[in-house]
């Protein structure tokens, strides 16, 4: 299938190129592993070798592709230890961003972070059986939402550059081993909630609701435990769907 390219005047064809092929990458639409071979790139996106080449060089400093000697380029691979380490290296730098937040932050951070609170608070969970794709792709928005107000006062823009782009990469993984819903695809999610209760506690608004009053309080030994339980939940949601009881 073709895709018809949409060319910005802020563009150049190679950022188009990229960015058409790092969200096919995130959102899985190319699996990880597949080759990526050029005539098959022109033909899809309708742009030519040379944007395209580009566009690749960007997205293996990006590490979404990787370049085999004589074979050309690949999508990444993903396992679940590698889902693993990127989600205990985006709590390390979370933590630090909380810890400056928690510093730095004034009534106004204060404000955004019992505002996007509250807007969670009024989206359907996803284990709810009414919650369909497009519901849950709005609680993701206003969970973002909550969560980047969260950190909005820290003084560290490179970390926070990590921690998004981490975020991208746990994202990708996530959706391969449907530890989120995938982007093009329905999915259960109150069944799986039913089978797993990491995930039902993954979901709860609870949860939310005792990290915004910790990060309120300054409590940064509180805000640690709460983020240290929420990589164990990740853990156990994995265990409790994913690996077959021996």
């Amino acid at each position: 299938m073709k895709v018809a390219v949409v060319q910005d005047d802020k563009l150049t064809k190679v950022d188009c190129a990229y960015e058409l092929l790092k969200n096919d990458i995130l959102n899985v639409i190319i699996p990880p592993s597949t080759p990526l071979r050029m005539t098959w790139l022109q033909e899809k996106y309708n742009l030519g070798a040379t944007p395209l080449r580009e566009a690749l060089t960007r997205l293996e400093r990006d590490k979404l592709v990787i370049l085999q000697p004589n074979k050309g380029y690949i999508v990444a691979s993903a396992s679940i230890d590698e889902l693993m380490e990127l989600y205990t290296g985006r709590k390390i730098i979370k933590l630090h961003l909380l810890d400056e937040s928690m510093q730095f932050g004034d009534k106004y951070w204060e404000s955004d972070i019992v505002a996007t609170h509250y807007r969670l608070s009024r989206e359907l969970s996803p284990f709810d059986e009414e919650c369909d794709y497009n519901g849950y792709i709005s609680w993701t928005k206003a969970h973002d939402a909550f969560d980047n107000a969260l950190i909005a006062a820290h003084r560290s823009p490179w970390l926070n550059r990590f921690n998004l782009s981490l975020t991208e990469h746990i994202r990708r993984q996530g959706r391969v081993f449907r530890l989120l819903m995938p982007s093009l695809e329905k999915q259960s999610f109150s069944s799986a909630a039913l089978k797993s209760p990491a995930l039902r506690s993954l979901y709860a608004l609870e949860r939310y609701t005792e990290l915004k009053d910790a990060v309120l309080d300054r409590n940064f030994d509180q805000v640690k435990t709460f983020v240290n339980k929420h990589l164990d939940l990740v853990l156990s949601t994995y265990k409790e769907l994913y690996v077959e009881d021996d």
